[in-house]
C-alpha cells in the first residue's frame, strides 16, 4: 500500500501541469509525520522506477487512469459529508472568532510596548528567513550529496539510449532549421538594402517581416526533429518518447528566445537596429543573453527531465538549482562587467531627448539600472528556490510580459521621439496644396505626443508593477471603479482629439480656400473675412473642447456656463470700450473698409494693414513701426487700395517758359512711361488739368494719372523721371529756389571824399589843373 502510494504520488508530479502543482494545499507538517511514515530515498527511486515502467506501456497508463477515476469516486462519499460537520461546528464559531481576537489584542499592546522588543521580533524574522534560504539551498544540494557517496546511481543504459535519441533529433532539428534560414538569406540581403535606404517605418517593417521569416524556420526545424523522430525511433505505433518531446520543445522555445534577440539586438544587420547599439555592443548582448536563455531553456526542459529518468527526482531538483544559479550568476557578472558602459549609453541617449522630464527619467534609470538588475536576478532565484515546481510557469510568465511590455513601451516612446525631433513631414503634393498645414502639425503634435510618451511610461510602470504582483493594476481597471474612472477620462481625451482634428480640418480647408490658383484669385476682403473666421472658430473650438471634455470628466459645466454668463455682463458694463472696439470692428468688416495688405489712414497713421482682428488693426507705417490701433480710437479710415488710384502730378516750370511746350513734354514723358514695364498698371489715358497756380518763382502745371490700386506711387516716381529727361532735352528750365548777393561799399569809404592830383609840372599848353586831373586820379604813390 504504500509503494501504491509513492507510486500516484510520483505520478501526479510528473503528469500535472505546474500551475496546477502551485495550487494544491500542503498538509501541515505535524499531521504529516504523525499520519505518514518517514520517505526514504530508496522508496522514492522504487517508485519512480514503478512509474516509467507503467508509463512505457498503454496498459500500464489505461490501468493508472482507471485507479485515478475509482478513487475520486470514493472521495465523493466524504466530500458531501463535510457540510455536516461544518454544520456542527458553526455554533462555536462566533465565540472561538472573539477569544482569538481578545487575545491578538493582547498580544500585540505587549509586544508594542517598548521598541526593542520590536527590533527583537523584526531581527528573528530575518535571521528565520536567511535560515530558512540556507536550508532550502542545502535542501535542493541533497541530490548531489547522494550522488557522491554513492546512495544514488547513475544508470547508464539510459543515459546512452537519451543521448543517442535526444542527438538525432536536436542534430535533426538544428540542420532543417538551418537550411530553412539559408533558403531565405538571399532575401534577407534585398531587404537589407532597402531598409538602409528606406525610412523608419520601412525599416519596421522590413524588421517584423524577417523575425517572422526567422520564427518560420524554427518552426520548420520542429516539425522536422518530430518527423525525425517518428521515422528513427518505433514509428507511428510507439510515437515521439517523452524525451524527444521535451527536447524539440526546448529547441522551439530556445530558437524563438533568439529571435526574439535578433529581434531587438539585430548583430548582424545593423540597417534593421531600432535601438541605438554599436555592432559590437549588439553582438556582444545577443551572444551572452542568448547563453542564458539557452542554459535555462534546456536545462530546465530538458535537463531536468533526463536527470531524474537516469538518476533520481531528488538529483534532478539539485540541477534545477545548478542550472538557476549558473544562470544568476552570469547575469550577475555581465550587470558587474557591464555597469559603467550601460550607463554612459543610457546617459548619451538620454543627451538626445528633447523633453526634460525624459532626461531626468532616463538620467534617473542610468544611475540605477544595476540595482533593478539585481533585484531582478534575486527575486528570480529566490522563486526558483521556493517553489522549484511552478517557477518556470511564474518567471516565463512575467518575465516574457515585462519584456514584451518593455519593448511596447520603448517602441512607442521611440516612434514619438522620432517624431517630435525630426517633426511631421507630410507629401509634396500636400505641402503644395496646403503649405501651412506641416507647421501647423508640427506646432502641436510634438507637445501631444510629450504627453503620450509620459503616459506610456506611466502606464509601462503600473504594468510591471502588477505582472510581478506588487500592484494590482489590471484588477483595479477590471473593476468597476476603474472601469469608470478610465472610461470617463478616455472620453475626454477622445473629445479633445477629436476637436484637434476637426480644428486641423477646417484651418486647412481655411488655407485652401486662401491659395491663389487658375481661375481663382483670392481678393484682400476673402482673406480678410477667413481670418477673422479663423480666430473665431479657434475661440469657439477651444471653449467647447474644453467644456466637453470637463463634462466628461464628470464637472457639472451647467454653473461654469451660468457664471461665465454672468462674467459676461459685468464685462460688457465694465468694459465698453471693449465692446465698442468689437462693434466697430464688426461694421467696419461689414462695410468692407479695410483689408490686410491695404494701405490706410486710421487714427491720423497711415501704412499697410498687417492683421485685423475682431478688435483692433496692426498698421506698418514707411519707417517700419508697427501700430496697434483699436477700432474705438477710429472715426474715419481712409484706403488708398480702392478700386482704382491716381498719380497727380504737379510740374513747376519757369515764367519764361511755353506753356504748350512744357504741356508737350509731360504728354511725351507720359508716353514713355505707358510704353515701359510699368505701362499694364496704368487704366487710362493722360489727363492734362492745365496751369493750376501762379507761384512765387514758377508756374505749376497739373495732369493726372489713373492707376491699378496701390500703384499710384510706383507709376509716379518713374513718370517724374521720364519727365526730368524730357525737359533737359527740351531745354525747359525747372525752377527751383536760388539766392543772389550784392556787394555794398563798406560805410567808412563811402563817407569820405576822394582825392585830386595835382601836377607840379605847369602843362605848356596853359591848361588848368582841374581839367588835367579829370582823365581820372593818379595812382597814389
Amino acid at each position: 500500500m504504500k509503494y501504491l502510494a509513492l507510486l500516484v504520488c510520483s505520478f501526479l508530479i510528473s503528469a500535472l501541469p505546474e500551475a496546477t502543482l502551485a495550487q494544491l494545499p500542503s498538509p501541515p507538517p505535524s499531521a504529516a509525520n504523525s499520519s505518514q511514515e518517514p520517505v526514504t530515498p530508496e522508496a522514492v527511486e522504487q517508485a519512480g522506477e514503478v512509474l516509467l515502467r507503467f508509463l512505457d506501456s498503454a496498459e500500464g497508463r489505461k490501468a493508472l487512469n482507471d485507479y485515478l477515476q475509482n478513487s475520486g469516486a470514493t472521495d465523493e462519499p466524504t466530500a458531501q459529508t463535510a457540510p455536516a460537520a461544518d454544520g456542527q461546528t458553526a455554533s462555536a464559531a462566533p465565540e472561538a472568532k472573539a477569544d482569538a481576537d481578545a487575545a491578538a489584542v493582547a498580544e500585540t499592546e505587549a509586544v508594542s510596548q517598548t521598541f526593542a522588543v520590536r527590533l527583537g521580533q523584526y531581527t528573528r524574522v530575518v535571521a528565520d528567513d536567511f535560515g530558512l534560504i540556507i536550508e532550502r539551498v542545502r535542501a535542493s544540494l541533497r541530490g548531489i550529496a547522494l550522488l557522491a557517496t554513492g546512495e544514488l546511481q547513475i544508470r547508464w543504459d539510459r543515459v546512452s539510449e537519451a543521448f543517442l535519441s535526444l542527438a538525432t533529433v536536436l542534430l535533426s532539428a538544428t540542420v532543417i532549421s538551418w537550411l530553412g534560414r539559408w533558403l531565405v538569406a538571399k532575401v534577407y540581403d534585398r531587404l537589407d538594402v532597402k531598409a538602409r535606404y528606406g525610412g523608419w517605418t520601412t525599416r519596421t517593417g522590413i524588421l517584423i517581416f524577417t523575425s517572422v521569416l526567422d520564427g518560420l524556420a524554427v518552426l520548420l526545424g520542429w516539425g522536422g526533429g518530430y518527423v525525425v523522430a517518428l521515422a528513427s525511433f518505433g514509428g507511428l505505433e510507439t510515437g515521439v518518447t517523452l524525451l524527444e518531446s521535451l527536447a524539440l520543445n526546448a529547441f522551439l522555445f530556445s530558437g524563438l528566445a533568439l529571435v526574439a534577440l535578433r529581434f531587438v539586438f539585430e548583430p548582424g544587420r545593423p540597417a534593421l537596429r531600432l535601438l541605438p547599439f554599436d555592432d559590437w555592443a549588439a553582438g556582444y548582448w545577443t551572444r551572452w543573453l542568448g547563453f542564458v536563455f539557452v542554459l535555462l531553456i534546456y536545462g530546465i526542459m530538458l535537463g531536468v527531465p533526463l536527470a531524474n529518468q537516469t538518476v533520481s527526482f531528488v538529483f534532478g531538483n539539485a540541477v534545477r538549482f545548478l542550472v538557476v544559479l549558473c544562470a544568476a550568476a552570469t547575469i550577475a557578472v555581465l550587470i558587474v562587467r557591464n555597469k559603467k558602459r550601460v550607463e554612459d549609453g543610457i546617459r548619451t541617449y538620454a543627451e538626445n531627448l528633447s523633453g526634460d522630464l525624459g532626461k531626468k527619467s532616463m538620467t534617473l534609470l542610468a544611475r540605477t539600472w544595476h540595482i533593478i538588475a539585481f533585484f531582478y536576478v534575486l527575486m528570480t532565484f529566490l522563486i526558483w528556490l521556493f517553489r522549484p515546481y511552478d517557477a518556470t510557469q511564474i518567471i516565463v510568465r512575467s518575465t516574457g510580459l515585462s519584456v514584451l511590455t518593455i519593448m511596447a513601451s520603448v517602441l512607442a516612446s521611440l516612434m514619438m521621439t522620432r517624431a517630435i525631433v525630426r517633426g511631421i513631414r507630410l507629401p509634396d503634393s500636400l505641402r503644395e496644396s496646403l503649405p501651412a498645414l506641416q507647421g501647423r502639425l508640427n506646432a502641436f503634435v510634438p507637445r501631444i505626443l510629450k504627453i503620450f510618451r509620459f503616459a506610456v511610461g506611466v502606464l509601462t510602470v503600473l504594468l510591471l508593477l502588477d505582472i510581478w504582483h506588487i500592484a494590482s493594476f489590471t484588477t483595479w481597471a477590471r473593476s468597476p471603479q476603474g472601469a469608470d474612472v478610465i472610461g470617463r477620462y478616455g472620453s475626454a481625451v477622445m473629445v479633445l482629439l477629436f476637436a484637434f482634428g476637426i480644428w486641423i480640418a477646417v484651418m486647412s480647408w481655411v488655407d485652401l480656400r486662401l491659395r491663389s490658383r487658375s481661375g481663382y484669385v483670392v481678393t484682400a476682403r476673402v482673406r480678410t473675412l477667413f481670418q477673422l473666421f479663423r480666430n473665431a472658430f479657434t475661440v469657439v473650438i477651444i471653449v467647447m473642447a474644453s467644456l466637453l471634455a470637463l463634462s466628461e470628466i464628470g464637472i457639472n459645466i451647467g454653473p461654469l456656463i451660468a457664471g461665465a454668463g454672468v462674467v459676461g455682463l459685468a464685462i460688457s458694463f465694465g468694459a465698453q470700450t471693449l465692446v465698442k472696439d468689437i462693434i466697430t470692428g464688426a461694421f467696419i468688416q461689414i462695410e468692407n473698409a479695410i483689408n490686410e495688405g491695404d494701405v490706410v489712414t486710421v487714427a491720423g497713421t497711415t501704412g499697410v494693414v498687417e492683421r485685423l482682428t475682431v478688435r483692433s488693426v496692426r498698421i506698418r507705417d514707411l519707417d517700419g513701426t508697427a501700430h496697434i490701433v483699436p477700432f474705438s480710437s477710429v472715426d474715419m479710415v481712409s484706403n488708398f487700395m480702392r478700386d482704382f488710384s491716381y498719380h497727380v502730378a504737379v510740374i513747376g516750370v519757369s515764367y519764361s517758359t511755353d506753356i504748350a511746350k512744357a504741356k508737350g513734354a509731360m504728354v511725351e514723358a507720359f508716353n514713355r512711361l505707358r510704353n515701359s514695364d510699368l505701362g499694364p498698371k496704368i487704366l487710362d489715358d493722360f489727363e492734362m488739368h492745365g496751369v493750376t497756380m501762379f507761384g512765387d518763382s514758377a508756374i505749376n502745371i497739373r495732369a493726372r494719372i489713373k492707376t491699378l490700386p496701390g500703384e499710384q506711387w510706383g507709376v509716379g516716381r518713374a513718370f517724374n523721371e521720364y519727365v526730368k529727361q524730357v525737359f533737359d532735352e527740351e531745354g525747359i528750365e525747372i525752377p527751383f529756389p536760388q539766392v543772389t548777393y550784392h556787394a555794398a561799399p563798406p560805410p567808412a569809404m563811402a563817407g569820405r571824399p576822394s582825392k585830386k592830383t595835382e601836377s607840379v609840372d605847369a602843362d605848356p599848353e596853359g591848361a588848368s589843373p582841374t581839367q588835367a586831373g579829370s582823365d581820372g586820379p593818379a595812382e597814389d604813390r
